[in-house]
């Protein structure tokens, strides 16, 4: 496997693989706050893969310095990735429905201020 054939989109910080892995960057190229890897060919050993990551970030990197980009990489909202799963969604949705419902019931409310007297 040829683990310098990269295809560099600086405008998205992402770097596509001839085998089809993809890797983008967030942050400074030269040195990333996010690196997100994916798609990684199902017959490489995890030591390729860590190799063909590496290779990956080199050659954003490369690629950066070669057109002088000094910019971030910066998140883009369509690669959010939804992390809490469903039963904490249904609990959050049933809290948020009890939470706005005018007919709840009423509880008792402590107070700790002094009520006036009429002694003085």
């Amino acid at each position: 496997m040829d683990f310098e054939s990269w295809e560099v989109d600086l405008a998205s910080g992402e770097a596509k693989h001839a085998s089809g892995c993809v890797i983008r960057v967030e942050g400074d190229p030269q040195n990333p706050t996010s690196v997100d890897p994916s798609n990684f060919p199902k017959n490489l050993n995890f030591v390729d893969q860590a190799r063909l990551l590496r290779c990956g970030v080199q050659a954003l990197e490369n690629a950066a310095r070669e057109v002088g980009f000094t910019g971030q990489f910066t998140a883009r909202e369509d690669r959010a990735v939804k992390v809490k799963s469903r039963t904490a969604q249904e609990l959050e949705r049933q809290a948020r429905m009890f939470a706005e419902n005018p007919g709840k019931p009423k509880r008792a409310v402590l107070s700790l201020k002094k009520t006036p007297t009429s002694d003085r």
